[in-house]
């Protein structure tokens, strides 16, 4: 018994040592994200008595959070020490050597590193901290844009070839897979996974990060689509939420709004940095209605596709998105945090609609386990749409049956060849639904004829 304590008190200050670093993490996370926060206030274009004051509160908040830190270590530190080096001096004295003691201790704070964990996100603990430190410091954003845009030119100067296209729709209209196909098969240059998180400097990131990029995981939204670090998604929409600062994301939706020529000039700039001369910028994004007057107005060069799907199908699917994401951003709430950053509001706890129109103030009031609550939405939607008579509008069901004729109508459109053999079928069938009578149903299917006789792959 005796020999055995001998090795179990150097062992058990090896665990204990190793048990306070899970205890420290926390507080430890909780202080990079202050310390990267004053910095970022330090680095924000407020003014002097703004920033003073804002910089302050960061200090005390950063001084706080470094003192429970430096407590909580010491505390782990006596602990361990006090067992390793006074009671087992009390108790057995030099029974063991320094070395062979040493020993003893590396192996106990090893152990509970060992231990499995219970995983409940894709993102490890480090990866999520990192996320947040890039993603949440919108003033280091910027730096980090003025870093990745230096030299490059705003190229305002229409010559009549289209150097952006635009992809947008509401969201489960077909708008990643359709993206995807024509990122494969185009002189096209977008940001996509391996972009994460320095979404507004890929250039200086690339030159650290440079991952094999293949596509062999179906993303979350469990519909088949496969997405790896090379898929091009939704993510410039980031760069919009650090221009404006996200005052267009309120409590009940995601305001219409408009860019300034200064903000569009930035805008540019930053795309020019990621397609260079030589290739056409493609966007996935389907925030861009709520600003899509002032990027038409701007961008004479840009041309835009509008995915449209039939409404009740669609709205289904976007009600079954919504208790998918529930449930996962409740057993992962890292997920909630991730769509957030992106400006992604269409589904899940922090969905929002899209404010085009005064009437729809209240769309964000209803049952979301409900079609009716989704066919709203799709109305309001695509009733806004109508305007836009240079946006050309391209039916998902007819992209699902024939996709090589969507693309031959896209390279059309766009003055642009793309490769369309070996393109297969997109795989999606309807689901079985009861159609009613009612007025919210009659109004979507009709505006929804009006605009597949609009759309440019389908012949009637």
């Amino acid at each position: 018994m005796t020999t055995a304590l001998i090795y179990i008190l150097p062992f058990l200050s090896g665990v204990l040592l190793a048990i306070g670093v899970f205890w420290i993490k926390l507080p430890f996370f909780k202080l990079a994200k202050c310390s990267v926060a004053l910095l970022n206030t330090l680095v924000s274009d407020l003014d002097e008595d703004e920033k003073f004051t804002a910089v302050n509160a960061q200090v005390f908040k950063t001084t706080g959070t470094l003192f429970l830190v430096l407590g909580q270590s010491a505390i782990v530190i006596c602990l361990s020490a006090a067992i390793y080096t006074g009671m087992f001096s009390l108790i057995f004295e030099n029974a063991l050597s320094s070395g062979v003691k040493m020993s003893v201790l590396a192996v106990g704070s090893i152990i509970p590193f060992l231990i499995p964990r219970k995983q409940t996100s894709d993102y490890s603990d480090i990866a999520q901290l990192f996320h947040h430190l890039i993603l949440d410091n919108y003033h280091l954003g910027k730096r980090l844009l003025a870093r990745q845009i230096k030299d490059t030119e705003v190229n305002n100067h229409y010559t009549g070839r289209f150097s952006r296209v635009l992809v947008t729709g509401l969201a489960r209209s077909g708008t990643t897979a359709l993206t995807k196909e024509l990122e494969k098969r185009g002189p096209f240059a977008s940001l996509d996974y391996s972009n994460m998180p320095f979404l507004l400097a890929p250039r200086l990131w690339a030159k650290i990060y440079n991952p094999r990029q293949v596509e062999n995981k179906e993303r979350a939204h469990g519909d088949g689509v496969k997405v790896g670090l090379a898929s091009v998604e939704a993510l410039e929409e980031y760069f919009f939420k650090v221009m404006k600062q996200d005052r267009y994301i309120l409590d009940n939706g995601l305001e219409k709004h408009a860019l300034s020529e200064e903000e569009n000039a930035l805008y540019r700039k930053y795309q020019n940095s990621i397609s260079g001369a030589d290739k056409v910028y493609l966007a996935k994004n389907n925030n861009a209605i709520t600003r899509l007057p002032s990027l038409i107005k701007y961008n004479p060069d840009l041309v835009v596709f509008v995915m449209v799907r039939d409404p009740l199908q669609h709205a289904y699917s976007l009600m079954l998105q919504h208790q998918k994401f529930l449930a996962k951003q409740e057993n992962d709430p890292f997920i909630t945090d991730y769509m957030t950053w992106l400006g992604h509001h269409e589904f899940g706890s922090n969905q929002r609609p899209f404010l085009l129109q005064e009437e729809d103030r209240d769309l964000h009031i209803g049952d979301p386990n409900t079609i009716e609550y989704w066919l709203k939405r799709w109305v309001s939607y695509y009733t806004y749409v109508q305007q836009f008579e240079t946006a050309h509008l391209l039916s998902f069901e007819a992209y699902a049956k024939d996709p090589v004729s969507t693309l031959s109508c896209i390279a059309q459109a766009a003055f642009i060849d793309l490769d369309v053999a070996e393109l297969a079928v997109f795989p999606k069938k309807d689901v079985s639904l009861d159609k009613s009578d009612s007025v919210l149903e009659s109004t979507a299917y009709k505006l929804y004829l009006k605009l597949i006789g609009q759309c440019r792959n389908v012949r009637l």
